[in-house]
């Protein structure tokens, strides 16, 4: 057969320690519900950009470009995806299942976008830490966690029909994990970052107040 379907599934996860903080009278969960478009406040790495669209919680995400070390054939791609931002009272989940593949004239001549099928989901979670009662009880951790999990069903061309389709699936999934966790490391570093200056920072917490009025997207990108 001229293609052979791969399948790659990758998931990962992050937990970062935060700074409990009580002087202000709010929290991390105060934080964390705060309107989905100010995640476009935080930096991302590696070139990576988030901005919003015209449509309510949805965001455009620039993804770094992936390297593929296919023997005798590497190829880098870049892909752009659409996902959708949604807040509940103890996550945040982002998701999307649209995703497109740029990159060199050759890469663009395999014609992979009409060849794979993607999903991707990121939930946060949180614990707003607080410390053992009289009685002994164990104190509870001040944390931000995110786990992530990524399928992606594609057609490879027949280029690489001489590639075993287990190494090509290795191949695939070590390079977007790369990626994903440099993505989810830094990110959610950054998160608890800017909420421990949020949390303590009375101006800043204002100018962050103003940005949840209707106005103008904001975007995020690498620092």
């Amino acid at each position: 057969a001229p293609w052979q379907l791969m399948r790659i599934r990758l998931a990962r996860s992050v937990v970062q320690p935060c700074s409990p903080q009580r002087d202000a009278g709010v929290g991390l969960a105060d934080y964390m519900r705060l309107p989905v478009e100010q995640y476009c406040n935080i930096p991302l790495p590696m070139e990576a950009t988030l901005v919003g669209t015209d449509k309510a919680d949805e965001f455009a995400l620039t993804v770094p470009p992936i390297t593929f070390s296919i023997p005798g054939v590497p190829l880098t791609v870049s892909p752009s995806l659409l996902a959708t931002v949604t807040s509940e009272p103890d996550r945040v989940c982002i998701s999307s299942d649209a995703c497109t593949l740029s990159g060199s004239p050759f890469v663009e001549s395999l014609r992979l976008n009409e060849r794979f099928d993607f999903r991707v989901r990121t939930v946060f979670t949180w614990t707003d830490g607080a410390a053992g009662g009289a009685a002994g009880g164990a104190e509870i951790p001040c944390e931000i966690r995110s786990s992530s999990e990524i399928e992606v069903d594609v057609e490879t061309p027949k280029l690489f029909a001489l590639v075993p389709r287990r190494l090509l699936e290795a191949i695939a999934t070590a390079a977007m994990r790369l990626v994903l966790d440099a993505l989810q490391q830094v990110f959610v570093r950054n998160l608890a970052q800017d909420y421990e200056r949020w949390v303590t920072d009375e101006g800043y917490r204002a100018s962050r107040a103003e940005q949840s009025v209707p106005g103008p997207r904001h975007s995020s990108s690498s620092k």
